[in-house]
C-alpha cells in the first residue's frame, strides 16, 4: 500500500509540475485586468447594491430564470476569473452558466458583507448547492469573496472570485477527494 501511495503522489506531483509549465498563472492576467479595467468609484450603498443583485441572481442558479438573470449582471466585454475558469466575453460566460445550470440544484447564496475600495466592491458570500456529477449528487458548501467592478450601466466588467476549491469542490470529487486527503493529510475536514 505504501508503494502505491508513493507512486500515486509521485505521479500527481509530476503531472502538476508539467501543468505548471504549460498553464499560465492567473496572477498576471488579474494584475493586467485590474490595472486596465476601471469601474465607477463606489459608495457603501452601491457596494451593497452590487452584492444584493449578485446574490439574488445566483440564488436562481439551477432554475430556468438563472441564465437570463445572471447574464443581465454582465457587460459584453469583461474580465472574470472564478478560480476554475476565466472569461473575457459575455457570450462565453453565458455558455458556461448554461452548463452550470444543468448540474446544480437546491442553491442557497447568502450575502455576508459588502464593502468597497475606490472602484472595487468586495462581496463576501456563502454558497451551498447540490452538484450532479458522474450520476451522483453531492452537496457542496463554500465561502468566498468576489471583487467586482461595474460600468456606469451597473454591469459587471471585472470579477475576480477568491474561494477555496479544495474544500468547496475537490474534496467532494470521486477519486480526487481521496487522493487529496492522502496528499494533504494535515488539511482537516470537519
Amino acid at each position: 500500500m505504501k508503494v502505491i501511495k508513493t507512486l500515486l503522489v509521485s505521479t500527481l506531483a509530476l503531472v502538476s509540475l508539467a501543468a505548471c509549465k504549460t498553464v499560465p498563472s492567473y496572477s498576471s492576467d488579474y494584475t493586467q485586468a485590474d490595472h486596465k479595467i476601471q469601474g465607477i468609484n463606489l459608495t457603501d450603498q452601491q457596494a451593497l447594491d452590487i452584492g444584493t443583485r449578485f446574490v439574488a441572481a445566483f440564488n436562481t442558479l439551477g432554475t430556468p430564470a438563472f441564465v437570463k438573470q445572471a447574464s443581465n449582471l454582465y457587460a459584453d466585454q469583461l474580465f472574470i476569473n472564478d478560480t476554475l475558469s476565466q472569461f473575457s466575453q459575455k457570450k462565453d460566460l453565458v455558455q458556461h452558466f448554461q452548463g452550470m445550470n444543468n448540474r446544480v440544484s437546491n442553491v442557497s447564496v447568502k450575502l455576508i458583507s459588502a464593502t468597497h475600495h475606490q472602484d472595487s466592491a468586495y462581496i463576501h458570500w456563502q454558497m451551498a448547492y447540490d452538484f450532479k456529477m458522474f450520476g451522483r449528487t453531492k452537496t457542496m458548501d463554500s465561502y468566498g469573496i468576489s471583487e467586482i467592478k461595474i460600468n456606469p450601466a451597473n454591469q459587471i466588467i471585472f470579477q475576480q472570485d477568491f474561494w477555496d476549491p479544495a474544500n468547496g469542490l475537490y474534496r467532494s470529487l470521486p477519486l480526487v477527494g481521496g487522493a487529496y486527503g492522502w496528499i494533504l493529510p494535515f488539511k482537516k475536514s470537519l
